[in-house]
């Protein structure tokens, strides 16, 4: 095994392959995250402190999930290069806009009204990303390339809770917010801005004679896509009930809005940095083998994080819980995309994607209906549960599956 000074040496050779247009897309992305993640951080209490009760709270963010899952439907199926600058600038703004607005509304109903076109915008907006950044991987593997979007993507998510505790503790989770759809709306109009320049990666979506709507693109996608669809369920549903309902949970619990951020910050940490080195990890253990235990050790850590009352211990349970997490994302991300034909690559990554927006659906909704049910503490058990007993078989049987076809 390679000394960690290799394994970083590769890391720095990994990231100086990319291209101008590469980087640029890279450091958008770590910038629109850290925004993005704060104001969400801060949501929920934001909700609360206007009086809303749990169920509401979780039934209202969970519609940016939803939003999201059908923007990115829409643009996998009709997305063309030849566009790009307007899709993105377009979704950057509606998305900036909206992460504005709801942070002066009392009403729920409205929250959830603007929360849903944030969504849209976002959706939009990271699937088109990731598709460039895709084209732009020259002869390294879509393990590497994926490793590196969703590692930087994850470092951004990992400065956003801390910063957002911070600032919503000193100054309260409105300006918090508007501070970070700041950040947020800065680095989209910065990054329009430098794109507006720069020669545009062809893709193979790009067919003249083609209808503009065109539903093969999914069925074309491979079975490891639905795979890593269904693993994104499962993962951002478990996410989504951290990231919804830890905050209330802790507060209640006598942690401080900055200790919260910090437990989240520790565990993106853990997050973003493995996935830069799991194509190595990868290629020492196969996916395979590690598939189920990294499963199982997301959910008891989830459910765990939830029944700890003392604050240095939930580090342990933050940081493990991350770490599969981000070895999940890439492990099979990577498999769908080095499977799919270049002719269907953004139908793959949206597909993938709409897995992901269906779990930030189900986490806080679910989540929420049960907490009142049942209490906070239980719902952290019960939740990630149920649902790693129906997908966990679903997604083996999916995988072996695939194995096998290959084989």
């Amino acid at each position: 095994m390679n000394s960690p000074s290799d394994r970083w040496a590769l890391l720095r050779n990994g990231y100086r392959s990319f291209g101008p247009i590469g980087t640029l897309l890279l450091v958008m992305i770590f910038a629109l995250s850290v925004g993005e993640g704060g104001a969400r951080f801060l949501a929920p209490v934001y909700l609360a402190e206007q009086g809303n009760q749990v169920a509401s709270i979780g039934l209202s963010l969970s519609i940016f999930g939803a939003a999201a899952m059908v923007s990115r439907l829409g643009v996998g199926i009709s997305f063309q290069t030849t566009v790009v600058r307007v899709t993105v600038g377009f979704s950057a703004v509606i998305s900036t806009v909206a992460l504005f607005a709801i942070t002066y509304t009392s009403s729920i109903g409205v929250f959830t009204i603007l929360m849903a076109i944030h969504g849209i915008g976002w959706g939009i907006l990271s699937t088109v990303l990731l598709t460039l950044v895709l084209q732009d991987r020259g002869s390294r593997t879509a393990a590497a390339v994926i490793g590196f979007y969703v590692g930087v993507e994850g470092i951004g998510r990992t400065f956003a809770p801390a910063l957002a505790g911070v600032l919503g503790g000193a100054l309260g989770p409105a300006i918090g917010m508007r501070i970070h759809a700041a950040i947020f709306g800065i680095a989209a109009v910065i990054g329009v801005i430098l794109l507006r320049d720069a020669p545009m990666p062809q893709t193979a979506e790009d067919h003249p004679r083609r209808k503009r709507i065109d539903f093969g693109r999914f069925r074309h996608a491979p079975l490891t896509a639905w795979v890593a669809a269904l693993t994104g369920f499962y993962l951002n549903t478990a996410n989504a009930i951290l990231n919804t309902f830890f905050q209330l949970l802790g507060l209640s619990l006598g942690f401080r809005l900055g200790q919260i951020g910090l437990l989240a910050s520790s565990r993106s940490a853990v997050s973003a940095v493995i996935r830069f080195f799991a194509s190595g990890l990868f290629a020492r253990v196969a996916f395979g083998v590690a598939f189920i235990p990294l499963y199982l050790i997301n959910a008891v850590t989830t459910g765990l994080i939830g029944v700890i009352p003392i604050y240095p211990l939930q580090f342990l349970l933050w940081m493990p819980n991350g770490a599969s997490r981000g070895l999940l994302r890439v492990g099979t991300m990577a498999e769908a995309m080095e499977d799919s034909e270049s002719g269907s690559a953004t139908a793959t990554a949206a597909l993938i994607g709409a897995g992901y927006d269906a779990g930030r659906i189900a986490g806080p909704a679910v989540g929420g209906v049960v907490a009142a049910i049942v209490g906070f503490q239980t719902m952290f058990i019960l939740v990630p549960a149920a649902f790693l007993i129906v997908i966990l078989p679903l997604a083996w049987y999916a995988r072996k599956r695939s194995v096998l076809s290959e084989s």
